[in-house]
């Protein structure tokens, strides 16, 4: 049996909703602290959601190694999504974007099996650009390297990284892939990720959008829906916010602060960094551990509750409702609050 970081990148499907090449395909990306068996609970979610208007469900795997790491990820994440907006791109994050559109590409002319390692499969298509199998990270090690506090970002993702994108590599590989066979397939493609699954999908929305070039037509089949937000739209191609929804609790505190994160200066000391990506995690681990509202069970309805319900019906109408209709128009490229109504009881 596979470990959980084995998984890392895997597709995971509910077993009573295998796809069958339906016109309308949903892929989720679980968020931070999420384990194979956390998102096969929110893809069965999904699938009754959808049950009336049913699609092919497919999880992409994005594996936990603990808390910290995964936000850690996270934090790199959005760090090379920020050197993506029209003002903070170099011509070195343009080259690596290039350099994954490429593995795109090469990835694209394969069918890969649900476990495959999308990591190994590079390696095998595209030596020259290989710099071995990417290890999975160790906060350990990053304490222990003296010359990790001289490095900056781009030094360290080309150290920790090499070629690959930084943070959640497979899953982010793996998404867009799966996208590309989607629109290829001219399917209607949902992704529903929750947390860290939306910078990995923001990152594959990059990719794609490198791979595809000024063929803009792409994005018009693709439709985002994410939940307890860690991106802002400034974070997504132009073409991919206006085909996004994205739910926050009121009280999410963690989206809250991961969402506006956006000073990438920071990363100028990168073992400074760590330490207080370390810290924060401890303090948005307090965060999670005490208080529901950012979990995907809340807004995938499972909790129950006035705040569940809600979230839950709204991805539901998202899901089954037309995108073009004038209710749903009027929810794109929007971020949707939800919580609680208090109602005073009536006099008598």
């Amino acid at each position: 049996m596979l470990s959980e970081q084995q998984q890392d990148g895997h597709l995971v499907y509910y077993p009573a909703a295998q796809p069958i090449g339906r016109a309308k395909l949903l892929l989720h990306v679980n968020g931070v602290n999420s384990s194979s068996a956390t998102q096969l609970r929110d893809l069965e979610a999904l699938v009754w959601l959808t049950i009336d208007h049913p699609f092919d469900v497919i999880g992409i795997h994005n594996s936990t190694a603990g808390f910290q790491a995964d936000i850690l990820e996270s934090l790199l994440g959005k760090a090379e999504l920020f050197r993506f907006w029209p003002a903070q791109k170099t011509s070195e994050s343009q080259a690596r974007l290039r350099s994954y559109a490429d593995m795109l590409a090469a990835l694209s002319t394969q069918n890969l099996e649900v476990d495959a390692d999308i990591l190994q499969e590079v390696q095998r298509l595209r030596p020259q650009s290989a710099r071995g199998s990417l290890p999975l990270l160790d906060l350990e090690l990053m304490r222990k390297l003296p010359f990790v506090q001289k490095m900056g970002f781009s030094e360290f993702e080309s150290y920790f990284y090499g070629p690959y994108p930084t943070g959640a590599p497979r899953p982010t590989l793996r998404l867009a892939y799966e996208i590309l066979r989607g629109v290829k397939a001219g399917a209607e493609v949902f992704v529903v990720a929750h947390s860290q699954g939306m910078i990995i999908a923001a990152i594959a929305f990059h990719i794609l959008q490198q791979f595809f070039g000024s063929y803009g037509k792409w994005t018009e089949m693709i439709r985002f829906i994410g939940y307890g937000p860690a991106v802002m739209f400034e974070d997504l191609p132009p073409r991919l916010g206006r085909q996004t929804v994205m739910i926050q609790h009121r009280q999410d505190l963690v989206a809250e602060s991961f969402s506006n994160v956006r000073n990438i200066n920071l990363w100028s000391n990168i073992q400074t960094q760590l330490r207080n990506a370390l810290e924060r995690a401890e303090e948005l681990a307090g965060l999670i551990n005490t208080n529901s509202h950012h979990s995907a069970s809340l807004y995938l309805g499972i909790n129950g509750g006035q705040p569940s319900d809600r979230s839950a019906q709204l991805i539901k109408l998202l899901l089954s409702g037309n995108w073009d209709d004038p209710v749903i128009q009027a929810l794109r490229a929007s971020r949707i609050i939800i919580e609680a109504t208090y109602t005073e009881p009536l006099e008598s």
